[in-house]
């Protein structure tokens, strides 16, 4: 099977022209409150003329509130900064954007792969890339770094990038952020490079995975990376039901696999039988997973093994996340290189 790298842009939008957010999807009757196309679902969440990107799933604030936190690219300002936005799982208005400034400047600043934790630390990679007098491929400066969802601005720098893992390689990216557990965090490190289609194109951003880490927020005297046994050509982590198990995809495989950390053992949950997984999510409990297989979201009932295809040909599917309980998913989708957020039942 020929590689094939995962790729995501992220500083490098071509997009089709579309209404601001906050506009109706389709001259119906609509709230400001409600999403863009109505329930069931399929429900189209956003309709931005930037990219909305990897979605997940705030802790629910109260009995039966729930949101979602994503990576929202700002066309309404000069720079098109990519801010994180906090939306209604269930659709509707913006209730908070978190940007480094409050207004344009000079910089290009890209906060990406949220993670919140139970207690409401933000764990997050933060890149700047000036624009003047000339805009560089690559970001002037990148980090993962760790706040709080209340003071999102105030946080601790864990780790530059790029550095040299225990394992040799280099890490020079950083992506599927999650927590083991109030002081620990687990990603998989990526492999960044910038070709062009064609002599005059410009430079497109790609990232292969290259192995999963966990990184131990109060390790002495600086965090301590940890590399995952096992996890060669990872290129997507999920946390289990608890911070002992993650579930990983590797690079042109068909399987979802599931690691102990405790214990180190490492089996195959599930096996689509062919096309390339990846994107891996699982719900609360453990009961659902979901991954993309060849652009396609499935469904896997761990208990049964049965596999259910949600298909739209017309479009590619993107990094999926559960709802807090588990019954729906949000989910990004792609179309001639415009995406959105879209939300899903889990069948």
């Amino acid at each position: 099977m020929s590689a094939r790298p995962r790729t995501r842009f992220w500083l490098l939008a071509a997009l089709l022209a579309a209404c601001e957010h906050g506009a109706p999807f389709r001259p119906v009757p609509y709230t400001p409150d409600g999403p863009f196309t109505p329930p069931p679902p399929p429900t189209r969440l956003t309709l931005n003329p930037g990219l909305d990107l990897a979605p997940i799933a705030l802790p629910a604030a109260g009995a039966g509130t729930s949101a979602i936190l994503y990576t929202a690219e700002r066309r309404d300002r000069a720079d098109h900064d990519q801010c994180f936005a906090v939306l209604p799982q269930g659709g509707g208005a913006i209730t908070r954007y978190i940007c480094r400034t409050t207004a344009a400047d000079d910089s290009i600043n890209v906060f990406s792969e949220a993670a919140v934790a139970a207690d409401g630390q933000l764990a997050y990679v933060r890149a700047s890339t000036h624009r003047f007098p000339f805009r560089p491929v690559s970001p002037d400066v990148e980090a993962l770094v760790v706040g709080t969802l209340d003071d999102p601005h105030n946080v601790r720098v864990l780790r530059t990038l790029p550095y040299t893992a225990p394992s040799g390689r280099i890490h020079q990216g950083i992506s599927h952020v999650g927590w083991l557990g109030a002081t620990k965090l687990v990603y998989v490190a990526d492999s960044v490079t910038y070709p062009r289609a064609c002599s005059g194109c410009p430079p497109d951003t790609v990232r292969t995975g290259l192995e999963i880490a966990t990184l131990d927020l109060f390790g002495l005297p600086v965090p301590i990376i940890v590399v995952v046994p096992g996890t060669d050509s990872a290129s997507s982590v999920a946390v289990g039901a608890t911070g002992d198990t993650i579930y990983f995809t590797r690079l042109n495989d068909s399987r979802v696999y599931r690691r102990v950390l405790s214990s180190g053992q490492t089996d195959t949950i599930h096996d689509f039988g062919g096309g390339i997984a990846q994107d891996v999510a699982v719900a609360n409990g453990g009961g659902y997973l979901v991954a993309i297989v060849d652009d396609q979201p499935h469904f896997v009932n761990l208990a049964t093994g049965a596999d259910v295809l949600v298909a739209d040909p017309t479009a590619s599917f993107r990094r999926p996340v559960f709802s807090s309980d588990g019954t729906r998913v949000t989910i990004e989708r792609w179309v001639n290189g415009a995406v959105d957020l879209w939300l899903l039942d889990v069948p």
